[in-house]
């Protein structure tokens, strides 16, 4: 597993796939045959908030889930010593 790479940052892309997979045509109707409509209607308006929140993360540039190269160093992996 490389370094640039973490649980945070997995969870999110998986997120982020399953609310573009959520915006395809029959999700919706799906939800609501499966719940019924009362608690269909619950389960989208919290699902429609949580992809809201990663829109947002993946709007900022996922900068909480970057590694902060002023933490690593000298002579890293991923800061080598110039010479």
């Amino acid at each position: 597993m490389g370094t640039t790479r973490n649980g945070a940052r997995s969870a999110l892309n998986l997120l982020a796939k399953a609310c573009k997979m959520s915006r395809l045509p029959g999700f919706r109707s799906g939800i609501t045959s499966i719940l019924g409509a009362t608690d269909g209607a619950e389960f989208l308006a919290a699902w429609d908030t949580m992809c809201g929140v990663i829109d947002l993360l993946i709007g900022a540039d996922n900068y909480f889930n970057q590694i902060d190269y002023q933490e690593e160093t000298v002579g890293s992996e991923d800061n080598p010593i110039l010479v």
